[in-house]
């Protein structure tokens, strides 16, 4: 009988590798970091805010799972959410932990166009494959 594989969840895994390799960093270390929503009314939301959303994930009979995830990144303005989302891919690129085995770049950072369509708030975000490791169980 062969030993089952499982492999975690992408949003999570990549939430938790983001909270640690922006915890120290000038421009995220304020940084709320989650897999929902942004929420509070327009007024009250507090920025950096870091939205973490998976697109699907897949793998392979070889213990190779990825995950396409989109990084949304929040702030009080264009230029500070993009600088933000540039930090926080960069640092993504470069970080692995005991759930990611590493990063590669999908599209972006891209700059806002009008903010969030449904809040208006600047907004810039990026998407990436997280390549995830694999857990027996």
């Amino acid at each position: 009988m062969d030993t089952p594989i499982e492999f975690p969840d992408p949003q999570l895994a990549v939430r938790d590798l983001l909270r640690v390799v922006l915890a120290n960093d000038d421009l995220g270390e304020n940084a709320t970091v989650s897999t929902r929503g942004i929420p509070g009314a327009d007024e009250s939301r507090s920025f950096p805010y870091i939205q973490v959303r998976s697109d699907g994930s897949f793998r392979d009979a070889r213990l190779n799972g990825r995950a396409t995830v989109r990084v949304l990144v929040y702030h009080e303005d264009e230029g500070k959410s993009q600088a933000l989302a540039l930090r926080a891919e960069a640092r993504l690129l470069a970080a692995s932990s005991d759930k990611v085995r590493g990063c590669s770049p999908v599209t972006g950072p891209l700059p806002p166009i009008g903010g969030d369509p449904d809040t208006g708030d600047p907004l810039s975000y990026f998407t990436i494959t997280a390549r995830l490791r694999p857990r027996q169980l």
